[in-house]
């Protein structure tokens, strides 16, 4: 589903070009969840802001999104790829203030002119666990409950791929498990290919694989968090 190779990308400090990706490969099959940790500034949001495809480009390799290349897309198709085939499970502070839990987990259902959308999301919202909630307002709500919403809206169009950037960095520990465990159970019922950008080390035990991404290059994660650089073997 999600197929990178050699990605780089250097963004410019000055006169300086610094690498924030160097020759990153891997590859994310269908139902599969795989954590990529890193500590900040490792490269984990440029890898995330790739894959989106939105007003950043590679400077060599390609992220392919079943086959595609995001960076070839035109306007419109990568508009349709970002509603329909891609989720992002970002911090809850992308939550609409004053909106319901209905209200904001619905939003790209109505982007993409589903009829009835508020009434469609109801049934995910109470998959996770949100259904005596849904009337109630975002700041009514927890950072738990509002990072649920968060990835209802992620998942509302039934996309392919989901990638989350640091979904638990807001939530206590108890928290950041149940919402990292609903990932996983949700990956492979709904047989989506799943990345994790994260720093949490909550994440190894929840994920098939765990890679290390550090100074933009990938690598093996060990134990101690410290990388033994290679390139990811692909899955069958």
């Amino acid at each position: 589903m999600l197929e990178i190779r050699d990605l780089a990308k250097h963004h410019k400090l000055g006169r300086v070009a610094v690498p924030a990706l160097d020759g990153v490969t891997l590859r994310v099959a269908r139902g599969q969840f795989v954590a990529l940790y890193g500590p900040s500034g490792s490269g984990k949001t440029t890898l995330v802001n790739l894959i989106v495809g939105l007003r950043i480009a590679p400077d060599r390799g390609s992220v392919k999104v079943d086959g595609r290349d995001v960076a070839a897309m035109s306007r419109k198709e990568g508009d349709e790829y970002r509603l329909h085939h891609l989720g992002v499970i970002g911090h809850p502070g992308i939550l609409q203030p004053g909106a319901t839990a209905v209200g904001a987990a619905s939003v790209r259902l109505r982007m993409g002119d589903v009829r009835h959308a508020d009434r469609a999301i109801v049934p995910l919202l109470q998959r996770l666990g949100l259904g005596d909630r849904l009337h109630h307002k975002v700041e009514q709500l927890s950072m738990g409950e509002r990072q649920r919403v968060v990835i209802a809206l992620a998942l509302s169009t039934g996309p392919q791929l989901v990638v989350a950037d640091e979904p638990t960095g807001s939530l206590d520990t108890e928290n950041s498990r149940k919402v990292l465990a609903l990932l996983r159970d949700l990956c492979r019922e709904r047989h989506v290919a799943l990345l994790l950008a994260t720093h949490d080390p909550e994440a190894v035990e929840f994920a098939d694989e765990v890679l290390e991404l550090r100074d933009g290059r990938l690598g093996a994660y060990a134990a101690d968090r410290s990388p033994v650089l290679a390139e990811s073997s692909p899955p069958d």
